[in-house]
């Protein structure tokens, strides 16, 4: 039984391969010459008439809640930082530039 669902399944894939031939052989052929297509006559976009009548909104009425924004002071509990500093020597990076002919070599 399983083999007639194969096969069943695998027809439908060799349709799909066959016409996928079919249209890269004809893509392929319209490419290289072995066919022409020529049209006579202008390309026209068909006329379209719209008919639009006046339309009419319902009457809507709404209701909003009211909203007061203001302030009022409270107390509340802050923690307490101390920060203390320290002194301490490191070495840092120097970067010194001296121009060319600074160094009392060149001759004038």
């Amino acid at each position: 039984m399983a083999d007639g669902l194969d096969r069943r399944g695998g027809g439908g894939r060799t349709v799909v391969i066959i016409l996928v031939v079919v249209a890269v052989l004809a893509v392929l052929a319209y490419a290289l010459g072995l066919f022409n297509v020529d049209a006579e006559g202008e390309l026209r976009t068909p006329e379209v008439a719209v008919a639009v009548e006046g339309g009419e909104l319902p009457e809507v009425q709404v209701e909003t809640a009211d909203i007061d924004v203001g302030t009022k002071t409270e107390t509340v509990e802050l923690p307490e930082v101390d920060v203390s500093t320290t002194e301490e020597e490191i070495k840092l990076p120097t970067v010194e530039v001296s121009p060319a002919g600074d160094d009392g070599t060149t001759q004038k």
